[in-house]
């Protein structure tokens, strides 16, 4: 390959804000202390010299068409000589004598280049400096009048910073200060981003330390954020989360109750709190307290939501076992004397207002002291356990079996007239008596015997409707145990077992 002439090259000036360095032995003019190597153009030359006038430090790239550069890294004194192309090109020779590597440092910073533009397309020349230099660097597009491009807007369109039209002395100054103003404003914006940005992680690793599922959308419905949390709650990373709305990554019953909720909060503003029970990503359900704000910007318009949410579940847990403590006999697990009148008593206000009957049973535990005596309590306990849970299973949807105390239970049939209510009673009886809770004894002992009554719908009480069934379960137990006995208002009393 033919040697290239150095009158092929143009110019690029790099002026860099750091102090000026001492340099060594350098084959080339020096500039006020500065090294500038086979610059053609004198007319550029005399303008670099009177831009080198602040302590500064600065380099010379050589352009070689739109193709390769060569620049002198003037950095400090034992920085190296660099190569940079577009194109496979070897570095011409007589330039190999200063010891030129290939590739540029990494690290460089922004700079003001001057770049010639000559007879080369601006576009290309741009696209090849950029390629080279970075986005950061500042480029001046030096056009001369005589031989090339000088419509300003075809040289700034074609990607440079600002535009140098030789012949105009004047102007190099203004370009310099631009470039100096615009880099100056680049290295504030980029303070500023860098501010942001470490804030937002310092934000980010703050709620990332959070145990409770945090996450953030706009006005929208989009997430726009969350944290380690909420990943964990949803099954998906950050980034798959982040521009989805909640029918990408949510079950769509679920995504429409949050949604919901959502489009609510939205509409008046302000806080919300609900609870409900979701399905974790691994499948489990767990009771979850939904906190959520709506996010208004200083002129009131609403952005987006705020949200957080508490697992509930071990507290819902408990609060179930206290309920269940309370209500229920800690023995068999049916409800407790207490919890029988509450619920029969708001049973009896609605079969009032909807004019529906009401029954009761009172059923008891046949020689139940027998057995304690002949098996011991232990055995005693399991016989209740047992016929408790064969009760409850008979009565069906709606009917509520208590243990009144003892080995006496109460039955209650909402909206059941008393012959019906006689039936299932009868079932109950008969699925004891057939189940055999004590094989080894006579065949009245650990049988049922039952009482039934209907409340009287005009003028009877709760406890006026257990009197009369009371009364018949003892009838039952003088007719030989083992059966249920009817209360009959205008006959007095029916047996059946």
């Amino acid at each position: 390959m033919a040697p290239a002439q150095k009158t092929g090259y143009a110019a690029i000036c790099i002026i860099r804000e750091q102090p000026r360095p001492t340099f060594g032995k350098c084959h080339a003019p020096s500039i006020n202390g500065c090294s500038l190597i086979s610059v053609p153009d004198r007319r550029m030359q005399e303008r670099i010299r009177r831009l080198v006038t602040a302590p500064s430090t600065w380099e010379l790239f050589l352009m070689h068409g739109s193709y390769s550069t060569v620049g002198v890294n003037a950095r400090q004194e034992t920085s190296p000589l660099h190569w940079l192309s577009t194109e496979e090109r070897s570095i011409p020779p007589e330039l190999e004598e200063l010891g030129l590597r290939e590739g540029r440092p990494a690290g460089a910073g922004a700079t003001i280049c001057f770049v010639s533009l000559g007879t080369v397309h601006s576009v290309s020349t741009a696209v090849a400096v950029r390629r080279v230099l970075g986005p950061d660097d500042y480029l001046i597009g030096v056009a001369d009048p005589a031989t090339g491009e000088t419509r300003a807007e075809n040289i700034l369109q074609a990607g440079f910073d600002d535009v140098l039209l030789l012949g105009r002395p004047g102007d190099v100054a203004l370009c310099v200060a631009r470039a100096r103003a615009a880099l100056a404003r680049r290295l504030q914006m980029r303070r500023e981003q860098a501010h942001v940005a470490l804030e937002r992680d310092y934000l980010q690793a703050c709620i990332d330390s959070l145990p409770t599922p945090i996450f953030f959308k706009n006005a929208e419905g989009i997430y726009v954020g969350c944290n380690k949390a909420f990943e964990g709650f949803i099954g998906l990373p950050a980034e798959k989360v982040i521009g989805s709305s909640v029918y990408d990554v949510a079950p769509e019953d679920l995504a429409r109750r949050y949604q919901q909720a959502d489009d609510a909060l939205l509409a008046r503003g302000g806080e919300q709190a609900y609870e409900c029970e979701v399905r974790y990503a691994d499948g489990s359900l767990h009771h979850v307290a939904f906190h959520k704000a709506a996010i208004a910007s200083e002129d009131g318009r609403l952005r987006g939501i705020a949200g957080a949410m508490l697992d509930i579940t071990d507290r819902k847990n408990l609060e179930g076992r206290l309920i269940d403590a309370a209500e229920r006999d800690p023995l068999t697990n049916a409800y407790n004397r207490r919890k029988f009148f509450e619920i029969a008593t708001e049973a009896i206000d609605l079969a009032r207002r909807e004019g529906r009957p009401v029954s009761v049973a009172v059923v008891d535990l046949d020689r139940f002291k027998s057995i304690n005596d002949q098996f011991g309590h232990a055995e005693g306990d399991r016989v209740l356990c047992a016929t408790a849970a064969l009760l409850e299973s008979a009565a069906g949807e709606g009917i509520t079996v208590a243990r009144a105390g003892g080995e006496e239970f109460y039955v209650l049939f909402p909206g059941l007239a008393l012959m019906r209510a006689a039936e299932i009673a009868e079932a109950m009886r008969r699925q004891v008596s057939d189940a055999g809770f004590v094989p080894a004894f006579d065949e009245t002992t650990g049988t049922l015997s039952i009482g039934v009554a209907e409340l009287d719908p005009l003028r009877g009480t709760l406890w006026d409707a257990l009197t009369e069934a009371d009364e018949a379960l003892y009838r039952a137990k003088r007719s030989g145990r083992n059966r249920i006995c009817i209360a009959m208002r205008q006959s007095g009393y029916a047996s059946a077992g």
